[in-house]
């Protein structure tokens, strides 16, 4: 079974990528505000969450995995060194952030970086075929959220956080 999704089928069996953008002041309510502006169905396979290594000394840190542990308390976690997205190239492009990071959009580089590294071909595709969701900006703009999705290989990583 599929789903249209900016003019292509996904399978509903997918695994989903978010890339998580936020700033250090970022509270549940400003992953909750992304969150509220996704309208897809919840994938069958499971969640994983990518992150920038920099943002887990920050209290927003703790607001995301506070807020994620309350929806999807099996999310798996993925560290990225701000490098391994550099040179991404992403349908959003912020100016300010392709100066400091190398990449039009944190969160979009995530979730492509994501997905390209931890998901396996489908019968003849590409392991991870872009964007399902594009940026989407918090209300009060201290979080970013987008999602690519694919078929996860192997769990490459428990539940719980690593680099």
């Amino acid at each position: 079974m599929t789903h249209a999704i900016h003019g292509a089928h996904v399978p509903l069996a997918t695994h989903w990528f978010m890339g998580w953008g936020f700033t250090s002041d970022a509270r549940p309510q400003s992953f909750a505000s992304c969150w509220e502006q996704v309208v897809l169905p919840l994938p069958a396979q499971g969640i994983c969450c990518a992150v920038l290594k920099t943002r887990l000394a920050t209290p927003a840190w703790q607001a995301l995995q506070r807020w994620m542990a309350g929806c999807w308390p099996q999310v798996q976690w993925l560290v990225v060194d701000a490098a391994e997205i550099a040179h991404i190239t992403t349908p959003s492009v912020s100016q300010r952030v392709a100066q400091r990071f190398g990449t039009g959009s944190v969160s979009e580089a995530l979730a492509l970086h994501a997905a390209q590294t931890h998901a396996v071909p489908a019968r003849g595709k590409a392991a991870a075929g872009g964007l399902l969701v594009p940026r989407l900006v918090s209300e009060d703009r201290c979080a970013t959220l987008a999602i690519a999705a694919g078929c996860l290989s192997s769990p490459p990583f428990p539940t719980g956080v690593h680099s």
